[in-house]
């Protein structure tokens, strides 16, 4: 008897060697350990016997089935003491999915439960193994567009919970300022707004050199802005830019430290300012814009390695989102450099404050490799931290 061959598709080969990678068997030993203290009503399946081929892959689904329930508070409480690098890195799903995947995998308990029903909280180990299974199968093999998207959102995935609350009330703070100042302007004084200016002198918020004692000032600057051009690119940026930062951190905790970086970034780029062009006025929220950027390079500095190694495949893992965040920032650092070099040279009457944006950005590289999130902590990790500070 002749050996047959049968020439196999290479792209049948890696959806089927993908599928084997999420089967109920590989994720049981993942999870099983995780939910071990917390599984209620198991019982023993026969293991004496020897079993082979499909009847082996049988007998491991019903062993699978019996591990029993738990309860989706005690889980998901669990689920969200473990730091983020144990649940992305060994688990395979991020912590903003934890109750999304508990609330699927107990309406499937519910369709699941034909002889007896369900009490309300409770979750079979099987139908949560199953929903891990089809949300990882089905976002981690997306289509190209979904994909694209999401490496230029610069994280793994979509998610305002909790909400991005820092970036969108300052956001809507900055809107509301510059309404009121145009308006202040055309009903008081009768200057409209127009793309480039006016500059608005008169305001209270404004850093004004020769009011320095008002100190107010240092920070308000980043409520005024000059002309509707000014405005617009700078919010584009913040929303681009500090969104997506805040939505990489974590929890309430993560928007407070993006709001400690834009605020140093603010700060930073006034008292540069004030130091550098003693006589300049400053308005725009520029500083913290480019603290924003800068804290991208922090963040990539910090989670180098562990976004290679991250057990999500989704978008970290893949080396354009890296090209991406470090192109976007070298392009953006070549365009100011060259922009206020080209303003010195040929006109010298714009008063742009670049030293604001070069203090702002310090001071989001380095303010952010102190405080942004941190997945692993290596030993020199801290050195460069408190120097940083």
């Amino acid at each position: 008897m002749t050996d047959r061959y049968e020439p196999v598709n290479s792209q049948d080969w890696k959806q089927r060697s993908k599928e084997g990678e999420y089967s109920l068997k590989n994720l049981d030993k993942d999870w099983h350990g995780v939910f071990l203290p917390h599984l209620h009503g198991v019982t023993e399946t026969d293991r004496g016997k020897a079993t082979h081929g499909k009847a082996r892959a049988f007998a491991d689904i019903d062993e699978i089935d019996s591990r029993g329930t738990f309860q989706k508070a005690e889980v998901s409480k669990e689920l969200k003491r473990m730091n983020r690098l144990e649940l992305e890195g060994r688990l395979g799903i991020t912590s903003n999915k934890v109750d999304d995947l508990l609330e699927r995998a107990e309406r499937r308990t519910v369709a699941m439960s034909t002889k007896h029903k369900a009490q309300k909280g409770e979750i079979k180990y099987k139908a949560f193994m199953e929903v891990v299974r089809e949300y990882r199968l089905t976002t981690e093999q997306e289509s190209t567009l979904k994909n694209a998207v999401r490496v230029f959102a610069f994280v793994e995935e979509f998610s305002c919970r909790p909400p991005t609350f820092v970036m969108g009330f300052i956001t809507l703070l900055e809107l509301a300022s510059f309404l009121y100042t145009s308006t202040y302007l055309y009903t008081t004084y009768e200057v409209p707004i127009t793309w480039t200016g006016p500059v608005p002198y008169c305001s209270a918020l404004i850093y004004n050199p020769s009011r320095r004692w008002e100190l107010w000032r240092f920070a308000s600057y980043m409520l005024v802005h000059i002309g509707i051009g000014h405005f617009v690119f700078n919010m584009i940026m913040q929303i681009l830019v500090g969104v997506f930062l805040e939505m990489e951190q974590c929890g309430v905790l993560g928007s407070f430290k993006v709001l400690v970086v834009y605020m140093s970034g603010v700060m930073a780029g006034s008292l540069g300012t004030s130091l550098s062009d003693p006589a300049t006025y400053l308005a725009g929220a520029s500083g913290g814009v480019y603290a924003l950027i800068a804290a991208h390079l922090a963040t990539l500095a910090l989670n180098w390695q562990e976004d290679s190694q991250i057990r999500i495949k989704k978008v970290v893992k893949k080396p354009i989102t890296k090209i991406i965040r470090l192109s976007f920032i070298i392009l953006l650092t070549l365009h100011d450099v060259g922009y206020a070099i080209y303003v010195r040279l040929y006109d010298p009457e714009n008063r742009t404050g670049f030293m604001g944006h070069l203090c702002g950005s310090l001071a989001g590289l380095t303010v952010g490799i102190f405080v942004l999130d941190n997945r692993r902590v290596r030993t020199w990790e801290p050195v460069v931290q408190w120097v940083s500070l």
